[in-house]
C-alpha cells in the first residue's frame, strides 16, 4: 500500500519528518503524512540514522534493506487511530515521537482506499518541548 502514495508524500518526507496530527488526546480518526514502519525498532532506526545526518531517502533505503523487505518503512498518507505511545527523540532541535498507529485508509493517488486491521509505526513531530 505505501508504494502507491510514496510520490504523494515524498514532500512530507523531504521536508525532514512527519507531519501528522499530534494530540496526544485525539480520540477520533486523524489524517497524517509522513514515515510509517512495520515495527517500532524501524521507526527509531529512521529518527537515529536521520539525527546522525543520513537523508531521509537513505535512511529508508538502509532500513528496507537490512528489514530485506522494500516497504517496511516508507512515507504515507494515512487515516489513522493513535493507539500509544512508544518513545519520544530529539531529531534536528524538535521533539519528536514514535507512535503506534491503527491504519484505516491509505491515500492511492486518486482517492481514499480502506484497508483493515493495519498497526504502524509513525514518526511524529512535535508533543511536547526540548529544554
Amino acid at each position: 500500500m505505501r508504494s502507491i502514495v510514496m510520490a504523494t508524500a515524498a514532500v512530507a518526507l523531504l521536508c525532514g519528518g512527519a507531519q501528522a496530527q499530534t494530540d496526544t488526546q485525539q480520540k477520533g480518526p486523524a489524517v497524517g503524512v509522513g514515515v510509517i514502519c512495520d515495527t517500532p525498532q524501524q521507526a527509531q532506526q529512521f529518527v537515529s540514522l536521520r539525527a546522525h545526518g543520513d537523508k531521509p531517502d537513505h535512511a529508508l533505503e538502509l532500513i528496507n534493506a537490512e528489514a530485506k523487505m522494500p516497504r517496511a518503512c516508507g512515507v504515507a498518507a494515512v487515516i489513522y487511530m493513535r493507539d500509544s505511545l512508544i518513545t519520544t527523540a530529539t531529531l534536528n532541535g524538535k521533539l519528536v515521537q514514535i507512535v503506534r498507529i491503527n491504519v484505516v485508509a491509505g491515500y492511492n493517488g486518486h482517492g481514499w482506499q480502506r484497508v483493515g486491521d493495519m498497526v504502524q509505526y509513525a514518526v511524529v513531530e512535535g508533543g511536547g518541548e526540548t529544554i
